[in-house]
């Protein structure tokens, strides 16, 4: 049976530098990333927390995929700040070597639903941007920065305002896409801590 595609938000998360530090490290990332995601649902608004929000890990990234009738203002404005909060909170006790920097890729499109796995367009475009070089340039040369974020054109062209972000190409499967990276204040903390900069067991 075919399934239609639906319109749906997907967010691409992906871990920076995973595997150095071999695998306590990669270890130990994963299940922080679990903890901040956990800890950004709880705060998730009512009026927004439906059961169509979908949580897929792979590894080293997350793909979430988030009904339409979440604005996507408040998924570029006031969900990436309560992600780059929790961040915050998780990072502060860790020095480098524990400390969990993430990039955000977003778009809205096209999603073709079979839960528990999901795929279509929106979510093909999420996985090039969140692997694109110019994001992953840009967080190495912000080391203070906890997370980044990128979205597609026409994700950015349904925000009411678009500034804070800076027009981008990226290659997407074979072909170049107009992208916009967050050129916006500060949200991240540098830490140094004590206990070789891992979480608690």
């Amino acid at each position: 049976m075919r399934t239609v595609p639906v319109a749906a938000t997907v967010v691409r998360i992906g871990i920076v530098a995973p595997s150095r530090g071999g695998t306590a490290r990669a270890v130990h990332l994963g299940t922080t990333l679990d903890g901040v995601l956990d800890e950004v649902f709880d705060r998730v608004p009512v009026p927004y927390r439906t059961p169509t929000w979908y949580r897929r890990p792979e590894g080293d990234n997350t793909t979430l995929v988030i009904p339409p009738t979440v604005p996507l203002p408040w998924v570029a404005g006031e969900f990436a700040v309560e992600l780059a909060d929790a961040l915050r909170r998780r990072n502060r006790h860790l020095n480098e070597f524990g400390r969990l920097r993430l990039r955000l890729a977003a778009d809205h499109g096209d999603v073709v639903l079979r839960p528990p796995n999901f795929g279509g367009a929106a979510v093909a475009l999420a996985v090039w941007l969140c692997e694109a070089e110019v994001l992953k340039a840009a967080l190495a040369a912000a080391p203070e920065l906890d997370e980044l974020l990128i979205v597609s054109d026409r994700f950015h062209a349904a925000l009411p305002d678009g500034r804070g972000f800076r027009r981008v190409v990226v290659p997407a499967g074979g072909e170049r896409e107009l992208a916009w990276l967050r050129t916006g204040p500060d949200t991240g903390t540098r830490n140094t801590g004590p206990g070789g900069g891992l979480a608690p067991s």
